[in-house]
């Protein structure tokens, strides 16, 4: 008789009877011997919360009892955990809320999901009090100390309502990172004009969000104290210092997104950020970088970005004054895979020339790029090679290189956190030229030093320059430089040397230098000698104007022409069939105009309404308006040592002494005034503007002295 194999066992009990009873009733008593598995203990925990918080390994499915229980049934399998234990969603965390001990010594847990979609028991390892097994610890929330940016400004909740959406009403603790602790207040209506300081922040891990708790400064409204999403908040303005001009950052519906004050040592109220250039104003390239800084740092964590000014931007930037402000349209970021790092390269002026973004699977947000050796984040060999042959890729075809990573950059990469950006500074100047580009290097006269570099490029699509063509034409054996580029190399220098001392003499190219910008080659360089704007005695008198019936505060810098008509055109409507007889004639070509065409332009005009009229010469005057002829010298002369201090006394003589400088002119500006008769004729007119007053000021440096004009 053998008891080898158990099924046979059976049937040979069936088939003979009690011939085999003995041996079923051994196999009987060896079984009763093994204690089948059972729950000893069953209880609540009780323990914070926040050490309940836990995550799967994948080691062990889920299941609606312990899973040596006859009616467990699976819940979710092990990969269905491990997927769960990479959500990117923090209603996908889970918390133990009860622990069960086996007569084995295994122990179980009893977890569900923030979310309520899951709740069941899993193995949890063989000590209790440790999540093992299937089953780890999970820090749902890391709490940073917020950065001074952050705690000098004032914020509103930028859309109050009842939206449980994280951006409009406050929590007890940002959504999904305690079980059970929801929100501060379920209405931010009437809190919609309070104003709060952030005194925290922190991370959600699974979503890599930033958020903040909030405090007010009114104790009254103190119950909204609470943490909220940081793109839910909108800087408070508060008053504007005289020394900075406030930067307002909206989205495309005019919503305040955040602000920024970009301020600069000495500036006064009502001087222009950027600086003069005739009929518009220019901003230095310094102040273009340290804005973009500005802004990009502003604008973390919104879901905004700007990373990148446009010329247009510029413009409004340079003519913003001091003590007033301005505003960015922003536009929404894209969005970044948490397992993806974004690699932007920026140019001198901070702005992103180019971008990408660098994914590995599988990695989890928040983590770092580089990996811990020696006490600090160091990029592997891999990540090095693939991130240059990326950048090169960016940079491909561009101006700009970074052909070496410097040690700074490898660091910054390394440290860089999957779901977030990193930014890279290429190289201009010293880097290869554009076929379609003049590389300018302006040089100091007296030692040849260069002071600034800036390519001049082409960027005429449908005629792009070739490598070796020349910028200019040569007429009758000598250089020529279009007028077109004679003013946009003039607005280069501007900007490029504001700020550096030098300057080109009279804020103008030279015939030597405009012959020598023209024998250049495009794919080239050419030097271009500058003077120090420095040196010698007096001080450079800056006009600023203001209308009579309005206050100083209200002033603008003043832009000086040579031109003797206003720099301004019309688009002029005949009468037959409503086609324009001309399109856009100037001021000049209106002057200049022939008998003949002036007949035709006063006779198309006379049946123009009186409203049409005043329009079209509103618009010619207000052109003209703040423009003044250029006298000649603006600098006031004297026999003291630059750095000693100049009263207003001594520079509102020195004007008045001067015809010249004591009334300043517009340039001429056309006015169509209707007769009795119904016929129209053109006078010329001009603004006259009159010295007023005048801020003390210092020898070697520029003073402002203000002019008033009348309507």
């Amino acid at each position: 008789m053998t008891l080898i194999w158990k099924q046979p066992l059976f049937l040979t009990a069936v088939a003979l009877g009690t011939a085999v009873s003995f041996s079923v009733f051994t196999a009987s008593t060896a079984q009763a011997s093994s204690k089948p598995i059972h729950i000893t203990s069953n209880k609540k925990l009780t323990s914070n919360p926040q050490t309940r918080n836990v995550t799967f390994t994948g080691k062990s499915a889920l299941y609606t009892k312990p899973d040596f229980e006859n009616s467990s049934i699976m819940i979710a399998d092990k990969k269905q955990l491990s997927q769960l234990a990479k959500s990117n969603s923090s209603a996908d965390n889970f918390i133990a809320s009860k622990v069960a001990t086996t007569n084995k010594g295994t122990v179980y847990y009893k977890v569900k999901s923030y979310s309520g979609s899951y709740s069941g028991w899993i193995y949890g390892g063989k000590t209790i009090g440790k999540f093992n097994g299937g089953l780890s610890t999970f820090q749902t929330f890391t709490t940073t100390q917020p950065s001074p940016d952050l705690t000098q400004y004032n914020y509103t909740i930028a859309a109050p309502g009842l939206s449980n959406d994280g951006k409009t009403i406050t929590y007890q603790s940002p959504i999904n990172t305690q079980y059970g602790i929801g929100k501060a207040i379920g209405d931010s209506v009437t809190y919609k004009n309070a104003s709060f300081k952030i005194d925290q922040t922190g991370t959600r891990t699974r979503e890599g969000d930033t958020w903040v708790h909030i405090t007010a400064i009114d104790p009254a409204n103190s119950k909204a104290n609470g943490w909220i999403s940081y793109k839910g908040l909108a800087q408070a303005e508060s008053p504007i210092p005289d020394n900075a001009v406030r930067i307002d950052l909206v989205n495309t519906d005019g919503k305040l997104i955040r602000y920024i004050n970009y301020t600069k040592s000495g500036a006064q109220k009502g001087q222009p950020l950027g600086v003069s250039d005739n009929l518009s104003y220019l901003l230095n390239l310094d102040d273009q970088a340290n804005i973009q800084a500005k802004i990009r740092d502003a604008l973390k964590g919104t879901g905004y970005s700007l990373e990148a000014l446009t010329a247009n931007q510029t413009g409004y930037l340079a003519a913003a004054t001091f003590g007033s402000k301005t505003s960015l349209t922003l536009t929404k970021s894209d969005p970044i895979a948490s397992d993806a790092i974004r690699v932007n390269i920026t140019n001198d002026n901070n702005a992103v020339v180019a971008s990408f973004d660098y994914q590995k699977a599988g990695e989890q947000p928040g983590q770092s790029l580089g990996s811990i050796t020696s006490g600090s984040n160091q990029l592997s060999q891999d990540d090095q090679s693939a991130l240059q042959t990326n950048i090169n890729t960016a940079l491909n075809k561009s101006n700009y290189q970074l052909s070496k990573l410097s040690a700074d950059q490898l660091s910054d990469l390394a440290n860089a956190r999957f779901g977030d950006s990193v930014y890279l500074k290429a190289t201009t100047g010293s880097g290869a030229i554009a076929d379609n580009a003049v590389r300018i290097n302006f040089v100091d006269a007296a030692s040849k030093k260069v002071i600034k570099s800036v390519d001049y490029v082409n960027t005429d699509a449908d005629d792009p320059a070739k490598k070796g063509a020349t910028l200019g034409t040569q007429s009758n054996g000598a250089w020529v430089l279009a007028d077109e580029d004679v003013t946009g190399i003039t607005a280069l220098a501007k900007t490029n040397l504001s700020g550096t001392g030098y300057g080109l003499t009279g804020d103008k190219l030279s015939a030597t230098q405009q012959a020598t910008l023209g024998a250049a080659k495009f794919g080239s360089s050419v030097n271009i000698d500058v003077n120090s704007t420095n040196s010698g005695k007096g001080s450079s008198l800056v006009p600023y104007g203001y209308n009579s019936n309005a206050a100083s505060s209200d002033s603008r810098q003043m832009a000086a022409t040579t031109d003797q008509y206003v720099n301004a055109s019309w688009e002029f409507t005949g009468t037959d069939n409503d086609e324009p007889y001309y399109s856009k004639l100037s001021a000049t070509q209106i002057a200049n105009l022939n008998d003949s065409d002036k007949a035709k332009l006063t006779s198309s005009l006379s049946q123009a309404s009186d409203a049409d009229l005043t329009k079209i010469n509103d618009e010619f005057r207000s052109a003209a308006t703040l423009q003044y002829i250029n006298p000649g010298s603006l600098t006031l002369s004297n026999d003291s040592q630059n750095g000693t201090n100049l009263t207003a006394e001594t520079i509102m003589a020195y004007l008045n002494g001067k015809t010249e400088l004591a009334t300043l002119q517009s340039p001429k500006y056309p006015v169509f005034q209707k007769n009795n008769d119904g016929t129209v004729t053109i006078n010329w007119q001009t603004i006259q503007y009159h010295a007023s007053h005048a801020d003390n000021g210092i020898s070697g440096n520029r003073v402002k002295v203000y002019y008033t004009y009348s309507d």
